[in-house]
């Protein structure tokens, strides 16, 4: 390989370890997480790279406001019990969720608790990825 090429693949090298490095950076999401009782899971978007739960959660006035979390990958999350059936639209729900720091309605996902009380968890959170 000639000089070139090896600063060439370096660069290249470089580049795409910033991209997946800053692909599962949590920056956006805060440490402290928020529980949203009373949701009702109105979407579940399984697919990769991420799991998303949409739902809808009354705010304080009594508004629904909509809602989604994201997870980790369907890979992940199967080998920490979840399935493809396992959080299904109309199911009402407690969601524990690291909530974006600019406000938005966007979150990680901590947990979703169902009402008989078993609980479902993420594979990482914000605290776990910090760099």
């Amino acid at each position: 390989m000639s000089f070139r090429g090896l600063i060439f693949s370096m660069i290249a090298l470089a580049i795409a370890c910033a991209t997946l490095s800053a692909h599962h950076s949590t920056v956006a999401y805060t440490e402290n997480s928020i529980v949203l009782k009373n949701a009702t899971i109105t979407k579940v978007l399984w697919s990769s790279p991420h799991i998303i739960l949409v739902f809808d959660v009354k705010d304080t006035r009594g508004t629904s406001v909509g809602w989604s979390a994201e997870t980790g990958s369907p890979g992940s999350v199967t080998r920490v019990g979840w399935n493809r059936n396992s959080v299904k639209p109309g199911d009402k729900v407690t969601m524990e969720v690291y909530p974006a720091k600019n406000g938005a309605h966007v979150a990680r996902l901590k947990k979703v608790v169902f009402s008989d009380g078993h609980e479902l968890t993420d594979t990482q959170n914000p605290t776990s990825l910090k760099k």
